[in-house]
């Protein structure tokens, strides 16, 4: 519970004014709110016998009415007045406050998740599929957390107040029937810690159910090429009923315990009503009670219905939140792979000289290592060509260059200095990376291109797209380059994506380059056309090509073969032919592949 509290608490102190404002007017308007039964007591009373109470409160409102030539009758109406707009207006004013943080907190939940993901490594990804994050940052955060933030808790401290006032207000009036009132409590309290633990279970596998059941949704839709493919149909179709059926089992369960707890929390405090009206009607018949007392005690345990309606709400939704609170620090808690302390600055134009000093790397956990004791050194403006099977650890060797991970083992320099002592704003400004796989969002040829980075001239945008060969192709596109391309780029075509990718690395000027195997879509003519015409753009830049194409891996300048996260071979293409090692039996192979293709 303490760990929650402090959780909350990094957002509350933002919002200083708008706590102060509902913890220091919440009681004021609970204290003003509770003096209307009283004076409909007084009234009551008066207009039954024609004498006012000695209570201190009537004297003090008769009194205050009389200087003004106001009736008793007159001056408990026009005290009424003046209490409910007081009480009213103060009421608005709170609950605006309380709305207001509502909207705020969940905003602030929701991003502050999101900028914290967008700073985990793999292996965050690894631990939370894509449904999951989505059903975190939308139905926990909305539907789960964000009212219970600041609604949720406030409207337990108005509660609270309300039923201690009520109660000093119903012990002046009548210590002993005061007592009888209270009889459910004990009971109240009993449903509480039985029923805390039973919520938990529930609302965390309600949760579960629903980031798997979203799972199904986002895997569906991402593949649906796939499956109508292979007429999966109807299998995906059976696979979705069922996690439908789960979710809503989940949530049947869910509502079912929500609505027995709180109906014990609404319901048994109706037995306080009935025993006012037993024993208190039984007091005013043989005296013991006036009418008009009896009228406010009546009042008051009306009123404390809905406070106890909303202790036993916050009850439930506390659980329920305080499952949600977990899930999101489950997040948060997956330390970062990479973290941003650089603190030197990267000139803009770097001459691009990368050292890897015996770098190794493996996921926290793991024996296994992904890279091991790699030693290489990448002269400026030079292209090297790394190759090797599948598995080798190519990807993840330039994965490190612009510090998408860090190794856990050696050093990575750039001009003779460690990558970590740059900032890494700077590092990344300077590298354009083409992985293997394009990634397009749902927006138009332009901004993917730019991904937000709308300082960059016109010209520049026409340059990247003449150079990624792309120019005739958008051309013919019914917007140019404002067509949007559909749900990750499902209008195009996977040469198309590859282009694109390499056109929005060449946007931001590189002095670095990394392509990894970002032509494996084209054909030979396209493929040769794009190669000529980086070379002519290349010059002064460095860069790291991850091919097995042969045209490609002979114009390189140095070449090096990885094989089970080491460099095994490395050297020029005629070298490497020559000594015929596993370099030249890659080569051949895919140089047979081609010319079979090309038959």
């Amino acid at each position: 519970m303490h760990e929650k509290i402090l959780w909350l608490w990094r957002y509350y102190r933002r919002h200083l004014y708008v706590l102060a404002v509902l913890i220091l007017l919440t009681p004021v308007q609970a204290a003003i709110g509770v003096t209307i039964p009283q004076l409909f007591g007084f009234a009551v009373d008066y207009l039954n016998s024609g004498e006012v109470s000695d209570h201190f409160l009537a004297v003090w409102v008769t009194d205050a009415g009389g200087v003004f030539g106001l009736a008793p009758a007159a001056s408990y109406g026009a005290t009424f007045l003046i209490i409910g707009l007081v009480s009213s207006g103060l009421y608005a004013f709170v609950q605006c406050h309380r709305a207001w943080m509502n909207c705020r907190l969940e905003w602030e939940f929701r991003q502050n998740s999101f900028d914290g993901i967008t700073t985990k490594g793999p292996d965050f990804f690894n631990r939370f599929r894509t449904g999951d994050i989505v059903t975190r940052l939308t139905d926990d955060v909305a539907e789960k957390l964000s009212w219970f933030a600041c609604s949720g808790i406030f409207r337990l401290y108005e509660a609270i107040l309300f039923i201690a006032f009520i109660t000093l207000m119903m012990l002046s009036l009548d210590p002993w029937l005061t007592l009888w009132v209270a009889g459910p409590l004990p009971v109240l309290v009993f449903i509480f810690f039985k029923s805390s633990s039973a919520l938990d279970r529930r609302y965390d596998h309600l949760q579960t159910r629903i980031s798997r059941f979203n799972d199904v949704i986002e895997a569906c839709f991402s593949g649906i090429r796939v499956i109508k493919a292979y007429v999966r149909e109807v299998a995906q179709k059976r696979k979705f009923k069922l996690a439908a059926v789960d979710r809503r089992q989940a949530e049947i369960g869910a509502v079912k315990l929500t609505a027995v707890i709180e109906s014990m929390y609404q319901y048994l405090w109706q037995i306080a009503l009935v025993t006012v009206l037993v024993i208190g009607g039984y007091k005013v018949i043989g005296s013991g009670l006036s009418i008009g007392s009896l009228a406010a005690f009546i009042y008051y345990v009306s009123w404390l219905v809905y406070p106890m309606f909303d202790v036993g709400q916050f009850l439930v939704k506390s659980r329920q939140s305080a499952v949600s609170i977990d899930r999101l620090s489950a997040m948060e808690k997956v330390p970062l792979m990479v973290s941003d302390l650089g603190r030197e600055r990267l000139d803009s134009n770097p001459a691009g000289q990368i050292t890897f000093d015996r770098v190794s790397f493996a996921f926290p956990g793991s024996e296994r290592h992904i890279l091991d004791t790699v030693a290489l050194e990448i002269e400026a403006g030079k292209t090297i060509g790394l190759v090797g099977r599948v598995g080798s650890g190519k990807s993840w060797l330039v994965n490190t260059i612009p510090r998408l991970v860090d190794p856990t083992g050696g050093t990575i320099r750039l001009d003779g200095l460690e990558l970590r002592r740059f900032r890494l704003q700077d590092l990344r400004r300077v590298v354009g990376y083409v992985p293997q796989e394009a990634v397009l969002f749902s927006d138009t040829i332009r901004n993917n291109i730019l991904l937000g980075r709308d300082e960059i001239p016109d010209d520049v945008i026409d340059w990247a797209v003449e150079v990624a060969q792309l120019k005739d192709e958008i051309a013919g596109f019914p917007r140019g380059l404002d067509t949007p391309v559909g749900t990750r780029g499902m209008m195009l075509s996977g040469g198309q994506k590859q282009r694109l990718g390499l056109a929005r690395a060449l946007v931001g000027r590189p002095k670095i380059l990394i392509l990894d195997d970002c032509t494996s879509a084209l054909d030979s003519r396209t493929e040769a056309a794009l190669w000529n015409r980086l070379h002519d753009v290349m010059p002064g830049l460095t860069a790291i090509l991850i091919t097995h194409r042969p045209g490609t891996l002979e114009l390189v300048d140095r070449i090096y073969v990885m094989d089970d996260g080491r460099v095994v071979e490395s050297g020029t293409h005629e070298e490497l032919m020559v000594d015929g090692g596993q370099y030249a039996r890659i080569y051949r192979r895919y140089q047979l592949a081609e010319a079979v293709g090309q038959v």
